[in-house]
């Protein structure tokens, strides 16, 4: 059975901007799927870092990270993210933040340059993890 989570706080799917229709995550059995994270805050939906992809990086990741401990997962059990630039000329700063939240293990990924949603967000990021202890 699949489990919806949603930290505590956080706005249910919606952002001062409108309604994402979305779990922030969701378990099935021991995987976990995180939604693509934009750099919002949480709690209020407003953009964190404008115009700072190492910012904005950590806040995404960050945002990653509460989802899979609340579902009782670890960064460590990261197996994969898809990652979405809308500038690859941030790939080296994007980087530089990436590594410090894998420095155990890097999971497999891709990075593609896309369009986001809105143009003030520079990075994107979909999570799964796999928690098998």
């Amino acid at each position: 059975m699949n489990e919806a989570i949603n930290p505590k706080g956080w706005l249910p799917g919606k952002t001062a901007n409108g309604t994402l229709h979305l779990n922030w995550g969701v378990k099935a059995g021991n995987h976990i799927y995180v939604a693509g994270m934009l750099s919002l805050d949480p709690y209020d939906g407003s953009l964190v870092g404008e115009g700072d992809v190492t910012v904005q990086t950590r806040r995404v990741l960050d945002s990653i990270k509460e989802v899979i401990e609340l579902a009782g997962g670890t960064m460590a059990d990261v197996t994969f993210n898809q990652i979405f630039l809308r500038n690859m000329d941030d790939y080296h700063a994007m980087n530089a933040v990436y590594v410090e939240y894998f420095k155990d293990f890097l999971p497999a990924r891709f990075c593609l340059k896309g369009e986001m949603v809105k143009p003030e967000f520079l990075v994107e990021i979909a999570t799964t993890a796999v928690v098998t202890r």
